[in-house]
């Protein structure tokens, strides 16, 4: 009989619950312990209710920090800003994320621009290989710091205001093979969101669409051999059960980026508005260091606990893997250049903000959010 490939809430509280003893930064600041930067609130109207819709099941990593955030919001305003949340694709899909706060269906939400084709291209950046930092959090911070310049106009065009964006930790894989050099993975079918084309056909791959609670079934039937994907979604989802071999590679990133009605926003009254806005960057943050710093450190427990083999490209290897990939890197900056998209000065910005905050910890870049976050012209 084939096991539920769905994950469950016992597999992530087990693995969250052992950093809630030690409370950081990150997690005071959705406690409400730390206010810096929230204003005083004066209005004294009627409560103001938002919606807020995004496609995480419930058992999902990125779901208890949202919940804590709108908690946070309602407690910060005086109980004057309610959000409500809609989960699991209740209020508009991963697909319909745009549309649905574009015309008010939610005044806020999750929204890929995966999903809209050619036309967000400079904001799909992340999922080219070996774009991302490999801490996902110095993703995050530059996103901010480049959102007015290059993700902005692109979000405007789809009628809505740009958020945030919570960075995943760039894609390991996950195989029912060991994987420790570009030939161990020709001819393999792999199962991969988000994932170029061009990309796979340069590392020998087939790709398999497939929709997340699918992957385990699929890995157990042997329709896929293999899975690009991060802790997050490894674990939860159980594929470690059926595939026993990790490598590490750090080839794509991707996330989940949040919009917001902007006409909405902008009927606030400005206290519960810049409490709104203030916290855009450091809920991004939180979310980030949950999902892709917190989580992959517990996950080596469950990887063990499981007799997961996990396997370190050497130094040489991890180079061919570069070295294969960085011509589909140029060739997409090259096809957007034709349109004067400017792509390459995009990557240029991404690698100089990635020299300048590599070398801070989550707590430094956390606390960067909260006491000087980024702010974005919309």
């Amino acid at each position: 009989m084939l096991r539920n490939p769905l994950p469950s809430i016992t597999t992530i509280g087990l693995l969250l619950a052992a950093g809630l003893a030690h409370a950081d930064l990150g997690e005071d600041w959705l406690a409400g312990k730390v206010t810096t930067g929230n204003p005083a609130i004066n209005y004294t109207g009627a409560p103001i209710e938002f919606k807020y819709g995004h496609p995480s099941p419930p058992a999902s990593v990125l779901v208890p920090p949202t919940q804590a955030n709108l908690k946070r919001i309602a407690a910060a305003s005086g109980g004057k800003l309610l959000i409500k949340e809609y989960g699991s694709g209740s209020l508009f899909g991963a697909r319909d994320g745009f549309k649905g706060v574009r015309s008010g269906v939610g005044e806020w939400g999750v929204c890929y621009p995966t999903y809209e084709g050619r036309g967000m291209p400079l904001s799909r950046v992340w999922e080219q290989p070996f774009v991302t930092p490999a801490n996902p959090m110095v993703a995050t911070r530059i996103a901010q710091e480049l959102a007015s310049k290059y993700f902005v106009p692109e979000f405007k065009k789809q009628g809505v205001a740009w958020g945030n964006h919570v960075a995943f930790q760039p894609a390991d894989i996950l195989s029912k093979k060991p994987i420790r050099k570009i030939e161990d993975l020709q001819g393999l079918k792999v199962g991969a969101q988000g994932m170029s084309p061009d990309v796979a056909k340069a590392l020998g791959v087939a790709l398999v669409n497939l929709p997340f609670p699918e992957l385990y079934t699929a890995l157990q039937q042997g329709v896929i051999d293999a899975v690009f994907w991060v802790d997050a979604g490894f674990v939860p989802f159980k594929l470690h059960e059926v595939a026993k071999f990790h490598t590490a590679l750090g080839l794509t990133g991707g996330g989940a980026w949040t919009c917001y009605n902007p006409e909405a926003v902008a009927k606030l009254p400005a206290d519960l508005r810049q409490l709104y806005l203030r916290g855009l960057e450091p809920f991004a943050m939180v979310n980030t260091k949950i999902s892709g710093v917190d989580f992959s450190v517990r996950a080596k427990e469950a990887y063990k606990a499981a007799g997961v083999e996990m396997i370190t490209l050497a130094p040489a290897e991890l180079q061919r893997f570069k070295d294969r990939l960085q011509p589909v890197v140029d060739a997409w900056a090259d096809d957007l250049e034709k349109d004067k998209i400017p792509a390459k000065a995009l990557l240029k910005d991404i690698q100089a903000l990635t020299t300048r905050y590599q070398a801070l910890s989550p707590n430094d870049l956390m606390k960067l959010s909260i006491e000087n976050p980024v702010a974005v012209q919309q």
